[in-house]
C-alpha cells in the first residue's frame, strides 16, 4: 500500500505500479515545500481553490522568515542539533541535525523527506514524528500532520515532560482545524477531557517558545469557539457545551498570555483580538451575574431582616403571654395566702373565745 503522502491529494488514489509518484504540482516544487501529488489535471484543477489557500498562508510563511521571527528560531535548532551531532557522534544525532539544516534553509520538502527515513530508522523515538509533524504543519498539510504529532504526544505520554504537552497543544491545534474533519480523533476528544487536557498542558509548559501554543489551546476550550483565518462559519470540532461567564473570561486572560508571549506580530495581534472578543462577551455577563448577586444579597438580608422582625414580635408576644400568665399564677397565689390567713385568723378568734367562757365557770 503507498505511503498517504504519495496519494493523489485530490481523490487519494495511488500511484500504478510501474510508477512510485504522481505528478507534484509545479509550485510546490519551485518553493521546495513537501510534494503535493496529483494523478492527473482535472484532480489538480479541481483541488486548486484549496491548494491556493496553502500557498497564502506558505507566502505568509515566508514573510515570518524574511522578519527574521521564524529563521531565528530555526537557526538556533539547526546549531544545537549540529553541536550535539559532534558531541556524540550518533548516526541519529548526525541525520536528527542534517534534518533540522534543511528546517533552517526553508527546504520543507528535504525536511519531511529526512524525517521519515529517520523514523523508518528509529520508530521509537518521538522527536522525529514531531518535527515531521511540525515541517507538515508549515506547509498546510495538516490532515497528514495530526497523527504525527498525537504519535509523538503518545511516545512521549510516559515522562509527563514539557515535550509531551506540546505535542498535545500542537495536535490540538490541528485537529481543530476543518481540514482534519475526516482525520480520527483521540480519545480525549470530547468537552470535559480537553478541559482537563488543557488545564494540564498550561502546568507542565513553562515560559518559553512551546508557552503561546500550551497558553493558545487552553484559551480556545475554554471559549469553546475561535475564528478561523476570520472565517465567521467556523465551527469547534468537538462538541462544545456551554460556557460560564467565568471561563470566557479565563480564555480572555489565556489569548493575552499568548500574545504577550508569541514571536510573530501577527500571532500577538490575533490573539490580543481574540482576547478582547472574548472580554467583549464575558465582561458584560459578568456584571450582569454581580448585579444579580448584589439583588440576591439585598433580598436575603431583607428576608433575615423581616424573619428577625417577625421572630422579636413573635418572642414579645410570647413574653407578654408569659408575663401575663405569670400575673396570673401571681395573683392566685397571693389570694391563697389571703384566704390562708383569714382562716387562721378566724381559727384564732375561736380559740380564744373558747379560752374566755372556760374561765368564767370557774369562777
Amino acid at each position: 500500500m503507498a505511503e498517504p503522502s504519495l496519494l493523489c491529494v485530490n481523490c487519494a488514489r495511488p500511484p500504478p505500479p510501474h510508477r512510485r509518484t504522481w505528478g507534484r504540482c509545479i509550485i510546490c516544487v519551485e518553493r521546495n515545500l513537501p510534494s503535493t501529488y496529483y494523478c492527473g489535471e482535472e484532480c489538480m484543477n479541481a483541488h486548486w481553490p484549496k491548494h491556493k489557500v496553502y500557498h497564502k498562508m506558505q507566502k505568509e510563511l515566508a514573510e515570518q522568515r524574511r522578519e527574521g521571527t521564524l529563521l531565528e528560531s530555526d537557526r538556533s535548532a539547526a546549531e544545537e542539533a549540529a553541536r550535539v551531532a559532534e558531541e556524540t557522534g550518533s548516526e541519529f544525532s548526525k541525520r536528527f541535525a542534517a534534518a533540522m539544516a534543511f528546517s533552517a534553509q526553508g527546504d520543507y520538502h528535504a525536511e519531511a523527506k529526512a524525517w521519515r527515513k529517520i523514523i523508518k530508522q528509529w520508530p521509537g523515538r518521538p522527536t522525529p514524528y514531531f518535527n515531521l509533524a511540525n515541517t507538515l504543519q508549515r506547509s498546510v498539510r495538516l490532515e497528514e500532520a495530526a497523527p504525527m504529532f498525537l504519535k509523538a504526544m503518545e511516545l512521549y505520554e510516559g515522562d509527563g515532560s514539557v515535550h509531551w504537552a506540546h505535542s498535545a497543544a500542537a495536535a490540538f491545534t490541528v485537529l481543530k482545524h476543518p481540514d482534519c474533519d475526516e482525520v480520527p480523533k483521540p480519545e480525549w476528544w470530547n468537552d470535559e477531557a480537553l478541559k482537563a487536557l488543557s488545564a494540564r498542558v498550561v502546568v507542565v509548559v513553562p515560559d518559553g517558545p512551546h508557552r503561546p501554543l500550551a497558553c493558545g489551546m487552553r484559551a480556545v476550550v475554554l471559549s469553546g469557539e475561535e475564528p478561523w483565518s476570520g472565517d465567521a462559519e467556523w465551527e469547534p470540532q468537538w462538541n462544545v457545551g456551554p460556557r460560564t461567564a467565568a471561563e470566557i473570561k479565563e480564555a480572555a486572560t489565556w489569548y493575552r498570555r499568548a500574545s504577550e508571549l508569541a514571536f510573530a506580530p501577527a500571532d500577538k495581534l490575533r490573539d490580543e483580538d481574540l482576547a478582547r472578543q472574548c472580554d467583549a462577551v464575558a465582561d458584560p455577563l459578568l456584571a450582569e451575574e454581580a448585579a444579580e448577586a448584589a439583588k440576591a444579597r439585598v433580598a436575603a438580608e431583607d428576608e433575615a431582616a423581616e424573619a428577625l422582625k417577625a421572630a422579636e414580635a413573635k418572642a414579645a408576644e410570647a413574653l407578654k403571654v408569659a408575663e401575663a400568665k405569670a400575673k396570673v399564677v401571681a395573683e392566685e397565689l397571693l389570694a391563697e395566702e389571703e384566704q390562708e390567713k383569714q382562716a387562721a385568723s378566724k381559727k384564732a378568734s375561736k380559740a380564744k373565745q373558747g379560752k374566755g367562757k372556760k374561765g368564767k365557770s370557774n369562777r
